[in-house]
């Protein structure tokens, strides 16, 4: 009888309460049977919970190391998996060896409150005003207004307002509703939980439903009133605002700002968040509402994803809304004292369109650039109008904004951004100054880069064509900045395109991703090229997913281009026919410094390090990932010590590996009372006694021996002789030769793990590694070292039953070259037909429908890579070894499924599969 009717029937007997499964006229054989396949079926129902432990154990490893950025939602997600997964594996125990599990229930539940007070951790609350006005008496108090160690107030408007006193009149009156307002409102009427939950639920921000979630999200924002306190606080100070403007039309700019408050304040550094302008004069009731629109803005796809990219929670994230008072029918635009990636330029930038400067900022009117001289009198050198026959900046408009902006500049003292508004009477006023951050080594003069260039400008400005020969120091590979693309004339026949201005400098290489509208963007890959046809800041949403970025239109001043700068990303503006000429999918090579666009992967261009800024490490959502994880990933018992028992399991690995010590521990004893109990289980010997046990299923036996010992002549499974074969048809020649930077990967491994020190490797090599057979049947689990490894497979008459299943995860160097050793395995198995699936540093290969003699070749072949693909992570960071063992290996295979003998190394020890 098969197991699989063995235990259909069982099943059915004990749902019917049949009698004749529990009567004394059942033969001792009969009942031996049916406890076997009871205790089989509960081990594999343990087997299942015990891969997808370690599958998310990985995955919780693979993302504190490299999947980068995630947010919080991730880190309660994993930790919600590995919690699940750790009961999962007590609770299939409990059905094999019920003694320990009362305790390992008992320390689970103590791991699981610690975990959640890492992760579900309460936010502090702040405290302090809720509203401050602007103009105080003492300017600098709002820089020092301070709760829980964080400013209460916006940096960027604490420095303004300190600015008030050199500069009388240029700054507006208003007020600020302080981060410690805004916390008040997000955590009343538990609308921060009721964001959370939604985030949750969403599974994150994937491009794919971003933009329904911000949407949702930002309802529900604008639909919660404010409490009473805020909102009573506020309109009294626009009752201030009221008094003072009382015969003079005004409005207000709302604007919101979110910023990292352990981060330098440099340009670009947060998000501004625009609101709608609203009359000083409209009703209360509107004045609240533009209020909620502009908080709601916090939760716009750019500022998700900025939060998210930038590892901050919702709590720790800096947020303060500044209120300032202009005339009615202002507009106005940017100015930078100097250009983002020139310090030393001749020019001040400044940009303006018909609008207000949220307009400038987002890109959603044309815009007017004009350059001023820095040296008095501040002449204008170049305009480069949106609209040449009806410009919106003026000379004399910007000269006074540029005059604004240097002065504030040598008040600080570093070259600074100013937001500006004119007044109809022609009046500059500031809204917003921060300081330009500073070009790194590689930001500095860069070929073809245009400091002011705007829609349709030429790739560089006039005062700036020469740029410092010095500067270019950081690019030893480009000629000089004269060169640009002609200095690679072997890549000629690759230049897709040409032209442009850098943004920011770098080189990547990645599949481009055209999108013309924001539905294009909903399934752009994970380091892939952004090519739009805008700077619309609605791009910046893709900004931690995209490696680099090209425009059809755009200039220096937008909020795309200083989030490129802020991460990193190497990025080319105003290259025209950008949209048309690349196409989705299509792998190219974007060279942001040459402005150029090269087909394929050019990797002479390319730099031995990918550009980009990852601010994951440190931030306060790795802090908790890490945190949470020395409860959940360190292995600190010992198999063979006296102190491994259930309630010194000090971490959810520790739980796992003993739940899995004790199911092994009890499959391989099947009740020690049971009668015929001992005649299923052998300990398989091939010459010599070897460290493999046998657990014959039904009819894996062709003779079973009175003695604890089974000779592989004995055995009757095909696919378990198969598979034994290829894992003895070449010896193991040992550990690869380590290079020095592998060895240290595995000390290092070593030091975080203590269960992987080199003195506790002998206890990996001599766990029982065991065999499940019946004649047309076979599941092997081994682990090798530090390498789990399972062979599952079907052979019979019937093709369409047929399968193999190749499973390989785990290792001892980092989880960098336990990725690439998996995709190496995975490579060759392809060339057999598996469809391996890669997941971190698992790899699943699975192969069906094949007849019995194929399936005996494959499994041969899957045999040999169980053997020696042990400790090959430790090499896979050089390359000669790597091709070396990928080419003697394939050979190996490809004689293995030919059904080929394979030729012995001479002068080799033998180290055969024991």
């Amino acid at each position: 009888m098969s197991l699989s009717r063995l235990l259909g029937f069982l099943t059915r007997a004990a749902r019917r309460g049949d009698p004749a499964a529990s009567s004394s006229s059942v033969s001792p054989a009969e009942e031996a049977q049916r406890f076997f396949a009871l205790r089989h079926h509960s081990f594999k129902l343990f087997l299942t919970a015990w891969n997808a432990f370690q599958e998310t154990m990985t995955d919780l490893e693979y993302t504190l190391c490299c999947d980068h950025p995630f947010g919080l939602y991730r880190v309660r997600a994993l930790c919600t998996s590995m919690a699940t997964q750790v009961f999962q594996c007590i609770k299939q125990l409990e059905r094999l060896d019920p003694a320990p599990c009362a305790a390992l229930y008992e320390r689970f539940g103590q791991l699981q409150k610690l975990v959640a007070e890492e992760v579900y951790e309460p936010e502090s609350c702040l405290l302090g005003p809720l509203v401050v006005p602007l103009c105080q008496k003492d300017a600098a108090c709002l820089l020092h207004l301070r709760s829980e160690g964080r400013a209460l107030v916006d940096p960027a408007t604490a420095r303004l307002e300190n600015l008030r006193a050199n500069f009388p009149g240029a700054v507006p009156q208003g007020f600020v509703i302080t981060a410690a307002g805004c916390q008040h409102y997000f955590q009343s009427n538990d609308l921060q939980s009721e964001i959370n939950r939604c985030i949750q639920a969403a599974g994150g921000l994937a491009p794919k439903h971003l933009a329904k979630l911000s949407k949702r999200l930002g309802t529900l924002v604008e639909e919660t009133p404010l409490p009473e306190d805020l909102k009573t606080a506020t309109l009294e100070q626009v009752g201030r605002l009221r008094e003072m403007f009382a015969h003079k039309p005004m409005q207000l700019l709302l604007r919101g700002r979110v910023w990292p408050p352990e981060a330098g304040e440099g340009e670009g550094c947060g998000v501004v968040l625009w609101g709608p302008p609203v009359s000083l004069q409209a009703s209360d009731e509107d004045i609240l509402r533009a209020v909620r629109i502009t908080l709601a803005s916090k939760q716009r796809a750019q500022a998700l994803v900025y939060r998210r990219a930038r590892g901050l929670t919702e709590g720790g994230t800096g947020v303060c809304l500044t209120c300032m008072a202009v005339d009615e029918g202002c507009s106005g635009g940017l100015a930078q004292s100097a250009a983002p990636l020139r310090p030393n330029s001749q020019n001040v930038h400044v940009y303006a369109c018909s609008g207000l400067p949220q307009e400038v900022e987002y890109s959603t009117l044309p815009v007017d650039a004009v350059s001023v001289s820095r040296t008095p009198p501040h002449e204008v050198t170049d305009r480069r109008p949106a609209r040449p026959r009806r410009p919106v900046l003026d000379d004399a408009t910007a000269r006074r904004a540029a005059q604004l902006a240097l002065a504030v500049e040598k008040a600080a003292g570093k070259p600074q951004v100013l937001t500006w508004v004119r007044n109809p009477a022609g009046e500059v006023f500031m809204l917003m100054a921060r300081p330009m951050s500073a070009p790194d080594d590689g930001a500095a003069t860069q070929p073809g880069l245009a400091p002011g260039a705007a829609p349709g400008a030429p790739s560089v400005s006039p005062d700036d064509a020469a740029p410092d020969p010095a500067s270019n120091a950081a690019l030893p590979s480009a000629p000089g900045p004269e060169a640009g693309s002609a200095a690679y004339p072997a890549l000629d026949d690759a230049l897709l395109l040409e032209g442009g201005f850098t943004v920011d400098p770098g080189r990547v290489s990645g599949p481009a991703w055209v999108a013309r509208r924001w539905e294009d963007a909903r399934r752009f890959p994970t380091g892939g090229i952004l090519v739009v046809p805008d700077d619309n800041y609605i791009w910046g949403s893709l900004i931690d997913r995209a490696a680099g970025i090209v425009t059809e239109r755009g200039f220096q001043g937008s909020r795309l281009a200083s989030l490129a700068r802020e991460f990193g990303k190497p990025a080319v503006f105003g290259l025209k026919w950008a949209t048309e000429v690349v196409e989705s999918g299509q792998r190219v090579t974007l060279c942001a410094d040459l402005c150029a666009v090269y087909e394929d992967r050019q990797d002479a261009l390319l730099p031995r390090t990918t550009p980009g800024k990852d601010y994951m490490p440190g931030s306060p959502v790795y802090r908790i990932l890490q945190n949470a994880s020395r409860r959940i990933l360190p292995l600190t018992l010992e198999v063979d010590s006296v102190d491994f028992k259930a309630a010194n399991c000090a971490t959810y690995h520790d739980i796992g590996r003993y739940c899995h010590e004790r199911a092994v521990s009890a499959m391989f004893s099947l009740g020690a009372e049971k009668r015929y109990a001992p005649q299923r289980v052998k300990q398989l010997r091939d010459k010599v006694v070897k460290q493999f046990w046998v657990v014959n299923l039904s009819d894996g036996f062709a003779r079973t021996p009175s003695g604890p010992v089974i000779d592989v002549e004995d055995i009757a499974s095909r696919p378990m002789l198969a598979l034994w074969r290829g894992m003895n048809a070449h010896p193991w020649q040992g550990p690869p030769p380590v290079d020095g930077k592998g060895f240290l990967s595995v000390l290092f491994e070593a030091t975080a793990n203590p269960n992987l020190d080199p003195a506790a490797q002998t206890a990996y090599f001599t766990e029982k590694n065991y065999f499940l057979v019946s004649k047309e049947y076979c599941s092997l689990h081994s682990r090798f070292g530090f390498h789990f490894v399972s062979v599952e497979a079907r052979l019979s008459e019937r093709t369409s039953e047929n399968y193999l299943n190749f499973q390989l995860r785990g290792g001892a160097a980092d989880i960098e070259r336990r990725i690439l050793r998996v995709r190496f395995v995975a490579d060759i198995l392809w060339e057999f037909g598996f469809s391996p699936v890669v997941r971190n540093d698992a790899v699943s290969a699975t192969l069906k429908n094949m007849d019995r003699e194929e399936g005996e070749h494959l499994l041969a072949v899957a045999g040999y890579m169980t053997i020696h693909t042990r400790q090959l992570d430790m090499i896979m960071q050089d390359q000669a070894q790597v091709a070396a063992r990928r080419s003697e290996m394939l050979a190996h295979c490809r004689a293995l499924f030919k059904g080929e003998p394979l030729s012995q190394p001479a002068d080799s020890p033998s180290q055969e599969a024991r």
